[in-house]
């Protein structure tokens, strides 16, 4: 069966996909109204929805196209071996109790991880609920957004589960009372230390409910709809013909603009990860891409080329992408830029030392910055975030955490609300723990001041690596890049797309890439730029403008790479540049074309 309904608010959703949706509800009856609402946004926009008659993988296998599969609930679905790889499963998700506070919970949280994967998409109703799911899904990145429901209304006390099954712990919905005008008055449990306006709420599905006007409604379920169907449907260019490989080691730097690349043009990709330089884990495989692939990306500029451009076809299109690190090595002499297309580069300078000192053809350069998602990491701070200082990774050494912590030390003698927040892996955990000394002397003196210094006790937070960021960066306000030497510095970049000011130290290549007015020469400079931002009509109007940058849009990145990927180098060029490769390696670009 199919339905097809028509609509004047049409988005731009070019390279139709029809949409096969599986039939059935969730016991979780939140989960249902989600489902019918993501249908109701999809079905308005001239999408074919076809209903697959049950949940059981076996109904799978009858559907033989690119397609997306739209099922209700983790708990009652299995990953399909019939899947393909471009198939996108989108999941209604909604946790049954804060984390590890009940077997339902643990159960659910174990039905989450074995069915989602990169490529997936999942919905839930609250910010809560999203912090929750990303935690439980912190090895990769996971997509993960809030839809308001068409049923706006508030329950308080509502039993999550029909009457003949087991009940779910109570919960409160904050993020959807919050924006409710009509929720203001409402009291709830916990809201008085004395009890005196807890709620009594008896279990069963007549729970208080709070009347939403019709506009609320309407606001409440449309608000992220761009973001909805940009999530699951095609809507760049058309490049659903063209095959596409990725090569090299680490692809953890792409693999988010691959699957975004991937929904945005319909565009086949396969990646193809090596753990070493000197080749892939599987010959035959690796070959076996380069045989079916029309166009090939090797990732790094690293020995990956050489290996590639010694066994692609002549017909195969190859392009490389390179990053800092490979400048301060010989591996770019390896690469036979007669072969290759393009040369991709994440920064200016980067491409400046390629042309000018590893001789690669002007012609050829493209400057497309890294692919930050701005739509993951737009979301509201909590409050404090303003005073809360987030540093990311603090391995190797040249992190400089040391002067984190005296910037810190030097705030916090005048407020002593700043803080900060430390994410990632701690020194003893990095490869040349115990063979390179100045990591542990560093480390060392860090935790000795920890302890000791009055300025910093109680104050420095560390957090466990994942990836998950969107999640942490809603805690902080300041992002720090106190490093000595850094490419573009991915976590900078997230952080300002999430809102948070960027505090610079003078790198070589900052000013290339950002605005001198976040770049800064000396820790007074610092630390006067940081306290500037205690004024909050301030903070948020530098912090909006930060945003605005191209570097910044996702969506600009995406165009950039479907011209290359398609062909049109130009264009690709166009959309970041001009930049003038033979000008000083270190040459800032100018301040206007760093901003749309």
């Amino acid at each position: 069966m199919s339905v097809r309904n028509g609509s004047s608010n049409s988005a731009d959703l070019r390279g139709f996909r029809k949409l096969y949706v599986t039939q059935g509800e969730s016991v979780d009856p939140r989960i249902g109204e989600l489902r019918r609402t993501f249908l109701s946004l999809v079905s308005e926009q001239q999408i074919e929805l076809n209903f697959v008659p049950s949940f059981a993988t076996e109904d799978l296998r009858m559907i033989q196209e690119p397609k997306t599969i739209v099922t209700a609930d983790p708990l009652l679905v299995k990953r399909a071996d019939c899947l393909g790889e471009r198939d996108v499963l989108v999941f209604f998700a909604i946790p049954p109790s804060y984390p590890n506070q009940s077997k339902e919970f643990l159960e659910w949280s174990k039905s989450l991880q074995d069915v989602a994967d990169y490529s997936s998409v999942i919905f839930t109703n609250s910010n809560l609920s999203r912090r929750i799911i990303e935690s439980v899904l912190s090895s990769f990145r996971a997509d993960v957004q809030v839809l308001r429901t068409l049923e706006a209304s508030i329950r308080v006390g509502e039993i999550l589960r029909d009457s003949n099954a087991k009940s779910l712990p109570l919960e409160w919905d904050f993020d959807v009372a919050s924006e409710l005008s009509s929720a203001k008055s409402f009291e709830y449990g916990g809201s008085d230390w004395s009890g005196s306006s807890i709620v009594t709420v008896k279990p069963s599905l007549e729970a208080p409910k709070h009347s939403v006007s019709n506009s609320e409604v309407e606001h409440g379920y449309r608000e992220n709809l761009p973001g909805v169907l940009q999530s699951v449907f095609q809507n760049g260019p058309d490049l659903s013909n063209l095959k596409v490989g990725v090569i090299g080691t680490k692809l953890t730097f792409i693999d988010e603009l691959v699957r975004d690349l991937e929904r945005n043009t319909g565009a086949d990709f396969t990646q193809d990860a090596w753990r070493y330089l000197s080749g892939p884990p599987s010959v035959d495989r690796t070959l076996g891409i380069l045989a079916d692939s029309d166009v090939v990306i090797g990732e790094w500029a690293r020995p990956n080329n050489k290996w590639i451009q010694e066994r692609a076809d002549d017909k195969t299109r190859l392009i490389v992408r390179a990053h800092r690190y490979e400048v301060t090595t010989d591996f770019p002499r390896m690469i036979d830029m007669e072969r290759y297309s393009a040369g991709v580069v994440i920064v200016p300078w980067v491409g400046r030392k390629l042309v000018q000192e590893f001789g690669w053809p002007t012609e050829k350069m493209v400057y497309i910055p890294n692919y930050i998602n701005s739509r993951y990491f737009d979301r509201e701070k909590l409050p404090g975030a303003r005073f809360t200082l987030g540093l990311v990774g603090i391995t190797p050494s040249l992190k400089r955490l040391d002067l984190a912590l005296e910037l810190l030390s030097r705030l916090r003698r005048v407020d002593t609300r700043y803080t900060l927040r430390v994410r990632g892996a701690l020194p003893p955990s990095h490869i040349n723990w115990g063979v390179d000394p100045e990591i542990e002397a560093q480390w060392s003196s860090v935790l000795y001041r920890l302890e000791h210094d009055e300025s910093l006790v109680g104050a420095v937070h560390f957090d466990d690596s994942g990836r998950d960021m969107g999640a942490w960066f809603e805690r902080v306000g300041i992002i720090l890049s106190t490093s000595d030497l850094e490419g573009s510095h991915v976590a900078l970049a997230e952080g300002m797309a999430s809102g948070a000011l960027p505090v610079v130290r003078d790198w070589p290549g900052a000013r290339t890439l950002w605005p001198s007015e976040i770049v800064h020469s000396s820790l007074d400079s610092a630390v006067a730029w940081v306290l500037r931002s205690r004024d909050s009509a301030w903070f948020s109007e530098i912090t909006s403008k930060l945003k605005a940058q191209k570097s910044l849009d996702s969506e600009l990145v995406l165009r950039a790479w479907a011209d290359l990927l398609g062909g049109d180098i130009e264009q690709a060029k166009s959309r970041f540049g001009p930049i003038e490769w033979n000008d000083s390696i270190f040459e800032p670009l100018p301040e206007e074309s760093l901003f749309a």
